[in-house]
């Protein structure tokens, strides 16, 4: 059976750990029953890996003995970031899941003119907390240590804006006018391992919200013949991406 783990914000030299989540220790306590001295592993979702047993065992929260911390560095590969047009609420948790799993570095919930919850997102104040839960829950099952950040939610505006400012390779499928094909775009990406896809909501983007795109730089590009949903869209690039990448 493998060790169990579980996320806990600890630091590198860090002997004993507390695990004071209230989902990671009732998992730990009462779905796995674990007694002190039972093996675990901890991840902090910045690259460290810490092993140890149960040392202590209280009513709200659990502390670790580490045996020991391995820091992995990232990965040396496309540094891929999804910024994605916000559909119903549990398909972009879903999509959350899922792009944590494909090892995107980062998710941008998109507020494009055509996003449908632009008003409950604003009013949610528990959203943030439950997409870090979908994150530390995936990245765990899929055993990555290095977790994708989920940003607050921006406008189209304001996330073209960050990204040509952090000077990111910017990709837009789009259903209309002149794109090219995904595969070549990401071919001619060249020495630039920044790359991110802005996924339009139902109905896609605007002609307006293109052009501000293409404006700054961004390219336009085909993902076939069919017309994807939302969720299936930004699964879709992501998977192809870090494929590509891989190559």
């Amino acid at each position: 059976m493998a060790t169990p783990r579980f996320f806990s914000s600890f630091e590198n030299d860090d002997q004993k750990i507390l695990l004071d989540d209230p989902d990671e220790f009732q998992h730990l306590s009462r779905v796995l029953r674990l007694r002190k001295g039972d093996e675990v592993e901890l991840v902090n979702g910045k690259g460290a890996l810490a092993t140890g047993v149960v040392d202590q065992l209280g009513v709200t929260s659990a502390v670790i003995a580490c045996r020991d911390i391995q820091v992995v560095p990232p990965v040396d590969m496309l540094r891929l970031t999804i910024a994605c047009a916000i559909p119903k609420r549990a398909k972009f948790e879903s999509i959350i899941e899922k792009c944590t799993e494909l090892g995107v570095t980062r998710i941008i919930p998109l507020l494009s003119e055509r996003t449908e919850v632009v008003a409950d997102l604003r009013r949610n104040e528990k959203k943030a907390d439950r997409f870090a839960r979908v994150v530390i829950n995936a990245a765990k099952q899929a055993k990555i240590l290095h977790f994708p950040a989920v940003s607050e939610p921006l406008s189209f505006s304001m996330a073209l804006h960050l990204l040509i400012r952090q000077h990111v390779k910017i990709l837009i499928p789009w259903l209309e006018g002149e794109r090219i094909p995904v595969a070549r775009a990401l071919a001619g990406i060249g020495a630039c391992r920044e790359v991110a896809f802005f996924i339009g909501p139902e109905g896609d983007f605007t002609s307006k919200e293109i052009r501000m795109a293409v404006d700054a730089g961004a390219v336009p590009v085909s993902l076939g013949d069919t017309v994807l949903k939302v969720d299936t869209a930004a699964i879709a690039v992501s998977a192809f991406a870090r494929l590509s990448s891989l190559l």
